[in-house]
């Protein structure tokens, strides 16, 4: 079977960081010219939180029509195999092999983009497998053409016809006078040669004089709409973009860093800059193009083509640079991403960083990031440079070849003085829009290597919204029927055949080692994951037919990992729901323990609370968001290690009135000593259920929990 080959492997950049041997098959599938995506790819093999084997790699390949090999190889032994084919790298990562050649290696990483390596860096990184892959007999590429990233930009412009259809018509106006004023240019110069008087073109003057001032008006007019449209448009896409986001489901953000997301959002605003200042104005400069054009033609056909054929030429030369460009471009973009990220999650980490006194290594890691910013900054800056170089004597040299052409045929009397200077004019302003519009087309390739980010986001699929669903006033009893869970259908399970019981207003405590499963149980139990197997009932009704937003007003978490926002105190706890009364807070915040603190504080509620509650203690941080779960009354409260940085006191008091509310709780907690007094203990060990039982009875069965317990008690005494 003869498949049809590209002439270079087509890059796929990773947009989660487990994705980079997805993005290698696929790199290898679209080099045989089937447009498959990554979107459906991960419909067969997710990457998951721990990303994919070598193994799974070759099952997708083959289920994609591959006949697929993994070898063991030595950098000898590489040479003799055909490219491409992806190697394992550094051993925790996947790249493929584009080309060797004369002792170098020119490998495609899905973080970095092309690389070319010399033999001895390759060996440094290069883990001795390799997965080698070709079409086999039952391939069958696909033909589909891939949806351009465009698309929902124009979507939204088709939203405002009116708009732009004013903005069209008022461009039409203006290059009509644009054309006008060489036009009467050329009159007045014709007419002062032939007359050899000022009185004979005072008219022509007053005209111009109308017209520039006509003209002013309308290009103020058009801008101002332009500038609306380009409100309108950044508004929606940053809007629909943001919304989007939030609808998606948690196993999304799971894969994904803060720091990756937050450059993807903010990438946003760096479009819309793009669009006000280059891309509308960019079409705008289109029309006039054709417009004069138009008018060359008219005057001289001869000319007119040879003016076309520079312009080819050096069309041409960008459509030639274009790929290096765009390369460029995407690779300084993803390392501004990987960059940010590491100073945001920094920011967010400084605590732990200043105790265990990290700052410099982590200096280190991000300065070494930066520099590859700057490298790729460097690269870019240059590619870009000389592009525009050209450009810009091709601008120059062109109007005066124009010019000398015309004085050729003004003195074969062809042209009159006025005509060439007219036409001379059209010239330069054609050559200064086309190198404008080629300074847009670069704008244009940042603007799309924006949106290819953008959309990993605005292609995956929302939670769905369940027809009919129940709107289901919660008791609180919770039913678990075999429920077993893994990441991706292709990973392994982290719990396996979980059953358990709680009944309305029971508090139930799951323990175990770290690792075992406890907070992917209690993320099941909230709702945040679905199970890959079994059943998750409340109050009788399964958790699939439920209206989530109406269970989730109805219980209260308090994670693993403490989220507050840079905000008020009493906004951090309503969530800004202006609703809420004040006495209701404090009637909470008493509840937490926190209340009394808070009114010591010299702005009580109204105190600010810094980027991720960085200015409050653990213990505040965990009471704040307690008393933020308790606001809504809740029936099933989940918590998961939420009193850890607590003092006995404090839990204490906080357990007594959580007793007392009689709703049911289910508390994740490494602190034995704080559930002796549940109803009933589970115990996890690897994913599974290996004892349940009141604390007495799980400490007589002299097992797993008696272990843990003993083990914490001697600690608390020593």
């Amino acid at each position: 079977m003869i498949v049809k080959k590209k002439k270079r492997v087509p890059i796929v950049k990773q947009l989660q960081q487990t994705e980079c041997g997805l993005c290698c098959c696929a790199m290898l599938i679209r080099f045989y010219n089937s447009n498959e995506t990554l979107f459906e790819l991960r419909s067969f093999l997710e990457a998951g939180r721990d990303g994919l084997t070598i193994k799974q790699l070759k099952n997708l390949l083959v289920h994609k029509g591959f006949k697929a090999d993994i070898y063991k190889s030595t950098i000898l032994g590489l040479k003799k195999i055909n490219v491409p084919f992806i190697a394992y790298w550094n051993n925790e990562h996947f790249i493929v092999v584009e080309k060797i050649k004369e002792n170098y290696y020119y490998i495609i990483d899905p973080a970095n983009g092309r690389r070319k390596l010399t033999e001895e860096e390759f060996k440094k990184g290069f883990s001795s497998y390799i997965l080698y892959a070709v079409p086999s007999e039952s391939f069958t590429p696909n033909k589909r053409k891939d949806k351009n990233v465009w698309f929902g930009v124009l979507k939204n412009i088709t939203n405002y016809k009116l708009l732009f259809s004013i903005i069209v018509f008022l461009s039409l106006i203006s290059y009509l006078l644009t054309l006008y004023v060489p036009i009467l240019v050329q009159k007045l110069i014709d007419t002062s040669i032939e007359y050899n008087n000022l009185n004979s073109i005072s008219n022509i003057v007053w005209i111009t004089f109308l017209i520039s001032i006509l003209y002013g008006m309308f290009v103020l007019f058009r801008g101002l709409k332009m500038i609306s449209l380009n409100i309108f448009l950044s508004k929606n896409l940053v809007v629909d973009t943001f919304a989007h986001l939030l609808k998606l489901p948690f196993k999304f953000f799971d894969l994904r860093s803060p720091g990756d997301l937050l450059f993807r959002l903010n990438s946003m605003n760096g479009f819309r800059e793009l669009l006000s200042t280059q891309l509308i104005s960019g079409l705008i400069d289109l029309g006039a193009v054709v417009f004069i054009l138009a008018y060359m033609f008219f005057k001289s056909i001869p000319l007119t083509l040879i003016t076309i054929l520079i312009f080819a030429i050096n069309t041409v030369f960008m459509f030639l640079t274009r790929p290096a460009v765009a390369q460029a471009i995407d690779d300084e973009v993803a390392e501004q991403s990987k960059s940010q990220a590491i100073q945001i999650e920094s920011i967010f980490s400084i605590a732990a960083i200043k105790i265990s006194g990290m700052e410099n290594e982590i200096f280190s890691t991000w300065n070494n990031s930066f520099n590859e910013v700057i490298k790729r900054f460097k690269k870019r800056s240059i590619l870009q440079n000389v592009v525009n170089t050209v450009t810009q004597v091709f601008q120059t040299i062109a109007p005066l070849v124009i010019l000398i052409l015309e004085l050729l045929l003004f003195f074969d009397n062809k042209f009159t003085m006025g005509e060439v200077i007219a036409y001379h004019s059209l010239s330069v302003t054609f050559f200064g829009l086309t190198t404008s519009l080629f300074g847009t087309y670069t704008q244009f390739i940042l603007a799309t290597s924006y949106l290819e980010r953008v959309k990993d986001i605005t292609e995956t699929e929302c939670e769905k919204n369940i027809e009919n669903a129940v709107n289901l006033k919660l008791r609180g009893n919770v039913k678990l029927e075999n429920v077993s869970f893994s990441y991706t259908k292709h990973s392994p399970k982290v719990l396996k055949n979980i059953s358990l019981e709680i009944r309305e207003g029971q508090k139930i405590a799951i323990v175990g080692s770290s690792g075992s499963g406890k907070s992917t149980l209690s993320k099941l139990i909230m709702g945040l994951y679905d199970p890959t197997e079994g059943q998750i009932c409340f109050d009788s009704i399964p958790l699939e037919k439920l209206d989530r937003k109406q269970l989730y007003k109805q219980m209260g978490i308090v994670p693993q990992d403490i989220t507050l926002f840079n905000s008020s105190i009493l906004k951090n706890i309503t969530l800004n729901n202006k609703n809420i009364s004040v006495e209701k807070v404090r009637k909470v915040a008493k509840a937490a323990q926190i209340d009394k603190e808070i009114e010591s504080m010299p702005m009580k509620y109204n105190t600010p609370i810094s980027e991720m509650g960085m200015n409050l203690s653990g213990g505040q941080r965990q009471r704040i968001v307690l008393a933020r779960a308790l606001l809504n009354d809740p029936k099933i409260l989940i918590l998961d290690e939420a009193t850890s940085s607590l003092d006995l006191v404090n839990e204490s008091l906080i357990s007594k009135y959580l007793s007392e509310m009689g709703c049911t709780r289910v508390v994740i907690a490494h602190r034995l000593s704080t559930i002796i007094d549940s109803d009933f203990i589970i115990v996890l060990d690897k994913g599974e259920v290996v004892e349940s039982g009141k604390h007495e009875d799980l400490i007589a069965l002299e097992g797993v929990y008696s272990n843990l317990y003993r083990s914490q008690t001697k600690k608390e005494k020593t």
